[in-house]
């Protein structure tokens, strides 16, 4: 259930209908769901940061719209999709990136 919220976006404060259930497990929704974004957080840091080391012939660019969160609301932005196309012919994912206008 906690995956499942984290997912679709639930807010911690927002929990109601999961509290109930919730309420004897330990540890507590919020401290579960903070654990996960954490985590998250510091792979999407590792795969940003990550050196580049191969050589990319050819590098595809694609965009798709996503729903995101931006502040307070949730709003259909445009995500890059960078792929590189590999000497030996494979693709790899080198970066996902929002669009800002």
């Amino acid at each position: 259930m906690v995956q499942e919220a984290f997912i679709n976006g639930v807010s911690t404060l927002k929990n109601g209908a999961a509290r109930p259930k919730l309420r004897n497990s330990n540890p507590s929704f919020a401290s579960q769901v903070s654990e996960i974004t954490k985590d998250l957080s510091d792979q999407v840091e590792w795969f940003r940061t990550r050196p580049l080391e191969k050589e990319y012939p050819v590098i595809l660019v694609d965009a798709l719209y996503e729903k995101v969160r931006c502040e307070r609301h949730v709003i259909s932005m445009a995500v890059a999709l960078v792929q590189g196309l590999t000497s030996e012919g494979n693709r790899e994912i080198l970066a996902v990136e929002p669009l800002i206008a």
